[in-house]
């Protein structure tokens, strides 16, 4: 049960769009859900001339990336940073064909410490763009560890350089090994995970500290994590970590505006779908809770699969797709979202950059401590400063500025609680909040409860809840290196006019989503206006990144 929302459509907004339903209509595309693989397939389809209906069960847009207002603070739920965002990148591709460049900008962390990782043993290492950088800074602080981190840093480069050129489509490992003088590394990682390549590499605990205290970026741990999944996450920030100008708010629901702006297209909030209606080989409407129905020609699900499947009917579903659908979920946390008024963060060591603490050295352990046995005594720590990312304002009153917490928590956990009583429920959820603020406040801002305005917690939970996130996930299906192999869930359904659009059947983050939908609109109109393996390479960002380029 919610105990508030984060907004609601007014009367008057309600009215205007109950005069635009007409259950007579039939569109090009009906896209089920707002998140930005749908935003972004449906911006293009609009573009491109199609009648577009997107369908939002919530009141705004942008799933993950929607942003909700509590005491005159803007908090975007879960979205932090971004890359891909330089000219010539994807995210900077796909909003130039929107002809929304100049409206949608990015501005640029410190590329010499975009994130700062601090240790259990007070050290501070920064993490700036580029390896060779950065393995110097690893052996500023563990003298004799430059050497393993340039041998680890040489083996992500790899995996990257040849995960451009990797075929699109579905493929099998035999098409790969026809091929192996291409791709050596993909063949030789394919199954590893990345405490697999820090061991092959040699890496201290304080070295693997320093490069997985990032662990909340894919939320899960070395043990589990892919070594792909960490290249592409890792390797993409090394060429520039990138915060929206205007913030996600503005990011999301331009994009939702630009959908409605095209003749014949409509964006309905508040239109949760329930109902799937099949005819045959093909989807022929959807229903949404309040009993109305919306048709078109081709369907788009940003829905979760497994959530979709079971609305549709598993019996509809033959087995091998059923087999690609049996994906585990990654887990999430406990997010705290504080509004601050006069307390300036950059006085106690907070700047452009995002700031990750470590309280003990095995990010292995942390995650089956806070995890498994719900104990927060030692966790991991992300802490972001929005506000000091861009110098716009508007997402705070005059003075304000927002400081971000994050740690692991369990679904299960929280979920079990929520429904035996919302009062115990509420109680533990604070109390981990409460243990991260004292952790902030005995390391960085002493008097910091003083200067806390707004005080919003989220759970696993509530992801569920205003996200419809399955078991309150993070980032769909578990980052691990089987669910990110040649059985990974692709677009194509088993109906005729039905694709899947979402983190779990593309990619997760915003890079992930968005380049999600741009290959899924390729598909459908074969409009290749980007291509990935034309992009600019890591070492040609890198490049314009030092010589001052944007």
């Amino acid at each position: 049960m919610k105990r508030h929302s984060t907004g609601a459509l007014s009367e008057e907004e309600r009215r205007r769009q109950d005069a635009r339903y007409d259950p007579d209509r039939v569109y090009d595309v009906v896209v089920v859900g707002s998140g930005l693989s749908a935003l972004s397939v449906g911006t293009l389809l609009a573009r491109s001339g199609q009648r577009v209906c997107m369908l939002e069960a919530h009141d705004r847009p942008g799933g993950f990336a929607h942003t909700f207002h509590m005491g005159g603070y803007d908090f975007c739920a879960q979205v932090h940073y971004v890359w891909g965002c330089a000219p010539g990148g994807p995210i900077d591709g796909f909003l130039r064909r929107l002809g929304l460049e100049r409206e949608i900008t990015w501005e640029l962390l410190d590329p010499e410490g975009y994130d700062h990782m601090i240790m259990p043993d007070g050290a501070r290492v920064k993490v700036p763009c580029g390896f060779e950088r950065l393995a110097a800074n690893v052996d500023a602080a563990y003298p004799g560890q430059g050497a393993p981190v340039r041998r680890f840093c040489a083996e992500l480069a790899a995996i990257r350089a040849e995960l451009r050129v990797l075929p699109e489509g579905p493929l099998r490992w035999w098409q790969i090994l026809t091929q192996a003088i291409h791709f050596p590394t993909l063949i030789r990682h394919r199954n590893h995970t990345l405490q697999d390549v820090f061991d092959r590499c040699g890496l201290s605990r304080e070295a693997q500290a320093v490069l997985i205290a990032n662990a909340g970026d894919f939320m899960a741990p070395p043990r589990d994590l892919s070594i792909f999944a960490y290249a592409a996450l890792f390797g993409g920030y090394n060429t520039g970590a990138y915060y929206p100008t205007r913030h996600f708010k503005h990011l999301t629901e331009r994009l939702a505006g630009f959908v409605a702006e095209q003749p014949g297209c409509d964006v309905f909030y508040e239109a949760e779908v329930t109902r799937f209606d099949v005819d045959g080989a093909e989807v022929a409407g959807v229903g949404t809770r309040d009993g109305r129905t919306f048709r078109g020609r081709r369907y788009v699900c940003n829905m979760d699969p497994q959530a979709a499947t079971a609305l549709i009917g598993r019996e509809r579903f033959p087995a091998e797709h059923l087999a690609r659908l049996e994906y585990s979920y990654s887990p999430s946390g406990v997010i705290v979202y504080l509004g601050l008024e006069g307390l300036d963060l950059r006085e106690h060591g907070f700047g452009n950059h995002n700031t990750w603490q470590l309280f003990q050295w095995d990010m292995n352990r942390i995650w089956r401590e806070e995890h498994d046995e719900e104990d927060y005594a030692r966790p991991w720590l992300f802490m972001s400063t929005p506000t000091l990312h861009t110098s716009v304002g508007g997402t705070t009153p005059p003075g304000g500025q927002i400081l971000e917490l994050l740690t692991l928590a369990s679904y299960d956990a929280f979920k079990r609680l929520k429904e035996r009583s919302y009062l115990d429920y509420s109680r533990a959820k604070h109390a981990v909040a409460e243990h991260l603020l004292d952790l902030v406040e005995r390391h960085h801002v002493p008097d910091l409860r003083e200067h806390v305005a707004v005080q919003v917690v989220g759970t696993p939970t509530t992801h569920e809840d205003f996200c419809l996130a399955a078991r309150g996930n993070a980032y769909g299906s578990y980052l691990t290196p089987k669910q990110l192999g040649l059985g990974r869930l692709k677009a194509e359904t088993p109906f005729e006019n039905l694709w899947w659009c979402n983190a779990s059947s593309g990619y997760a983050g915003v890079y992930g989503t968005i380049g999600t939908g741009m290959r899924l609109y390729m598909e459908l109109t074969g409009d290749r206006f980007y291509d990935f393996a034309r992009a600019p390479t890591d070492d040609e960002l890198l490049a314009r990144l030092r010589a001052g380029a944007p």
